[in-house]
C-alpha cells in the first residue's frame, strides 16, 4: 500500500507543526541513557580567505595543476572531532545534561587524550578508548568544506578490541540500561558494520525487548568503500532492525550515492520533492524503521507512516560547518527518544544543526524553541 508524501514549502506551512513541537519539547521527560561510537579524530581547521568558497577554490586548483598554488588561509586551531564524539557532545547539550552517554571510540593509545578528556569528561558519563585518534584537516570555505583525513588508526577499531577495552560484564550492563545506541561513520570504520551487527544481537541474547532501542545510523562520507561494503552493510540492516528501532540517516550526496546501489539516478537532484521522493525510494530498499536525507536546507523522512520534507533556517555563511550533521543527527535521535512524529523530528534535527552553525553551539530544546520563533516572525539572523 502506497503511503502519503507531505511536503512542507516553507516556515509559514510549519505553523502547526512548530506549535506542537513547542508543546512537545516543553514536556517534561525521564532521563535517558545510551552508547555513541566509535570513531575519534583530531580536526585541525583552516579558514580559506581568497578564494573564499569552494565554487571559487576547485577551478582555480584545476588551473595550477602541474605548477604550484598559493592560497592565504588563516589556522584556526585543533579541536576534538570525529562524527561519534562530535555526536555524543550534543547529545548531552540537546538534553541540557539530563542524560548519561557512554563514549566508545578511538580517543587515544591506551589511554584518552587530554583534548578529549577536556571536551567530553565532564559531559559524559564515561570513555572508552580504542585506539590512537586519526586526524583531519579541515579546509573551510563559505559553501562547504573539504576533509584532508589521515585514517590509518580506523582499521584498529573492531569488535575484538571493543570486548578487550570496555570488558563483556560493563558492554552488557550499558546494554541492559540503554534507550539508545548512535553508531556512525561507518564511511572511515572498516569493521564498524561488525559492531553494529554485534551490538544488536548482545541486546537480543540479554533479552532486551524487541524494539525498545532506539539505533541511529549515520554513514558518513562513504564513496571510498567499494559496492561489496555497501552490499554487506545492507545485509546486516534487517536482523539490527529486528532487534532495534533503525533510523538511517544521509547527507544528500550519501543519499544519491546509495540510491545508485539500487539503480535510483537523483544525482543533481535537490529539490524538496525529489529529496522526499529518494527518501522513500531508499526505504523500500532498506530494511530500516525510518531513512533521513538531510540537504543544507532542510530534510525529509521516510517511515511506515509516509514521507515527510521540512524546509529548514538556512544559513548562508555558517560560523562552522564542521560538526553541522552530527548535531542535526543528534537533534533528530533526541526527538525520537521523546516520541516526536516524523515531522517534529526533522524540525528538531534542522534546528539543532541551524543553531549550531551560527553560534557554534549546540542547542537544547529551549533553543531550538527560540530559533523556530525567530525564524517563522522573519527576524532570524546569520548569527546567533
Amino acid at each position: 500500500m502506497a503511503t502519503p508524501t507531505t511536503i512542507f514549502r516553507d516556515v509559514t506551512a510549519l505553523a502547526d507543526a512548530i506549535a506542537g513541537f513547542k508543546n512537545q519539547a516543553a514536556a517534561a521527560q525521564p532521563r535517558v541513557s545510551g552508547l555513541c561510537g566509535f570513531d575519534g579524530f583530531i580536526d585541525t581547521f583552516v579558514r580559506l580567505q581568497t578564494p573564499a568558497s569552494m565554487a571559487e577554490f576547485g577551478p582555480k586548483v584545476a588551473a595550477a595543476a602541474g605548477i604550484a598554488a598559493s592560497y592565504p588561509a588563516r589556522h584556526l586551531g585543533d579541536k576534538f572531532g570525529g562524527n561519534g564524539p562530535l555526536f555524543a557532545a550534543a547529545m548531552h547539550d540537546i538534553h541540557g545534561g539530563a542524560i548519561d552517554v557512554t563514549y566508545i571510540g578511538a580517543m587515544g593509545a591506551g589511554e584518552v587524550l587530554p583534548i578529549y578528556q577536556e571536551a567530553l569528561g565532564g559531559k559524559l558519563k564515561r570513555l572508552y578508548t580504542l585506539a590512537p585518534p586519526a586526524h583531519t584537516t579541515c579546509l573551510e570555505f563559505t559553501d562547504g568544506k573539504v576533509m584532508l583525513c589521515d585514517m590509518a588508526a580506523c582499521g584498529q577499531v573492531t569488535w575484538e578490541r571493543l570486548l578487550e577495552c570496555v570488558g563483556a560484564a560493563a558492554l552488557d550492563e550499558e546494554l541492559k540500561a540503554a534507550s539508545f545506541i548512535s553508531a556512525v561513520n561507518w564511511g572511515k570504520l572498516p569493521h564498524a558494520g561488525t559492531i553494529w551487527s554485534q551490538l544488536a544481537q548482545r541486546l537480543a541474547d540479554l533479552a532486551v525487548p524487541a524494539k525498545k532501542v532506539v539505533f541511529f545510523m549515520d554513514l558518513a562520507e562513504f564513496e571510498t568503500r567499494p559496492v561489496a561494503d555497501r552490499e554487506d552493510l545492507l545485509a546486516r540492516l534487517g536482523p539490527i532492525t529486528r532487534q532495534c528501532r533503525t533510523m538511517l540517516s544521509f547527507n544528500l550526496k550519501e543519499a544519491w550515492q546509495m540510491g545508485e546501489v539500487f539503480g535510483l539516478a537523483y544525482h543533481g537532484r535537490m529539490d524538496a520533492d525529489a529529496v522526499a521522493e529518494l527518501a522513500g525510494l531508499l526505504r523500500s530498499h532498506i530494511a530500516v524503521d525510518r531513512v533521513i536525507i538531510h540537504p543544507n536546507d532542510g530534510a525529509a523522512c521516510a517511515s511506515a507512516t509516509g514521507t515527510v520534507y521540512v524546509p529548514g533556517p538556512f544559513c548562508r555563511e555558517p560560523l562552522i560547518s564542521t560538526g553541522a550533521g552530527d548535531n542535526f543527527g543528534a537533534g533528530c535521535l533526541a526527538a525520537a527518544l521523546r516520541g516526536f512524529d516524523d515531522a517534529a523530528l526533522l524540525l528538531a534535527g534542522n534546528c539543532a544543526s541551524g543553531h549550531f552553525v551560527r553560534s557554534g553551539r549546540s542547542a537544547a530544546f529551549p533553543d531550538m524553541a527560540r530559533l523556530l520563533d525567530a525564524w517563522a516572525a522573519g527576524t532570524l539572523g546569520e548569527r546567533l
